[in-house]
């Protein structure tokens, strides 16, 4: 089967998250314990936020990106907004509401790894109470699309969005990141196409549950690739090899990627090697978008 990601019509993809400014951290030996103050070896700030991350590699791919987010209206949601708009992101379904945007502080150590503070501003404001409208406006230019949506927004908007996406016909992928604090309720599991947990995502909700009732189970496995569990089988897609410099976006890359691999018609496993191949290539830099591969470079890269 073919590799290629372009087909007859441009991928669309509807992703709905956080938008926020990254306050990152680098160079630490060692990260802090409570109590210890540890030196980093230097400060940035950087455009994140799970939905825009996302949504920027899905962008990159060349899919037709549709971002359904909040921004505050302070100086750090101008930048995100410009920073998004200059990827190709769509914001035409972007709020802007009074009061801060989202932040997270991102701690990373020597070897790579990150910790990640966040605070979600303006991204509380987002309450799904016009997917259906929205989903209208999208819906009238194409017939079928994906929907990416993660955790770092109200579930009351990943309700609707998946509510939405079940009535017109359209596949609904739920990275359940990060680990929900209570349970995801069985209303909205049932309306979920693909799942995309980590192994401390699932442990969380339950691999016997998200078995019973969501047909496809993609639990990342960091390093180690991904397994996808449908259909009563397990298969195993293995990592690819890089040398990382941050981590912090690997995951939302790998959504991102996952998301337009499904959109353009590609086969679950296709589409989660693709995924594997693009949340490598994201760690190659520092920040969580400054490494993110174009279409012609995750082919050749995916082999």
């Amino acid at each position: 089967m073919s590799r290629k990601i372009a087909t007859d019509a441009t991928p669309l993809v509807v992703v709905v998250g956080s938008v926020n400014m990254d306050l990152v951290f680098t160079g630490l030996a060692a990260m802090p314990v409570p109590g210890e103050t540890v030196a980093a070896r230097s400060f940035e700030l950087q455009p994140g936020g799970k939905g825009a991350n996302q949504a920027s590699a899905a962008a990159a791919l060349g899919a037709d990106v549709r971002l359904v987010a909040a921004l505050g209206d302070d100086e750090f949601g101008r930048i995100a907004a410009a920073d998004l708009r200059a990827r190709g992101v769509s914001l035409d379904h972007v709020a802007t509401v009074p009061g801060p945007s989202g932040v997270a502080g991102v701690l990373i150590d020597q070897a790579g790894e990150n910790v990640v503070i966040v605070n979600p501003g303006a991204n509380g404001a987002l309450d799904g109470a016009d997917a259906s409208a929205v989903a209208d406006r999208i819906g009238a230019e194409s017939g079928a699309l994906t929907v990416l949506a993660s955790l770092e927004v109200p579930l009351d908007a990943i309700r609707a969005w998946a509510r939405v996406a079940r009535e017109r016909g359209w596949r609904f992928i739920l990275n359940p990141a990060p680990a929900p604090a209570e349970p995801l309720d069985d209303e909205l599991l049932a309306l979920v196409d693909v799942i995309t947990p980590n192994q401390t995502e699932l442990a969380s909700i339950g691999e016997e549950r998200l078995a019973a009732v969501v047909p496809v189970v993609v639990v990342t496995l960091g390093g180690d690739g991904a397994e996808v569990r449908a259909g009563g089988t397990v298969t195993r897609v293995p990592a690819f090899a890089v040398e990382p410099v941050d981590t912090t976006g690997a995951g939302d890359a790998f959504n991102g990627a996952l998301a337009v691999g499904l959109a353009s018609g590609r086969q679950i496993g296709d589409a989660v090697r693709l995924a594997c191949a693009v949340g490598a290539l994201a760690t190659r830099g520092l920040g969580a978008r400054s490494s993110l591969p174009d279409a012609a470079e995750a082919e050749a890269f995916a082999g």
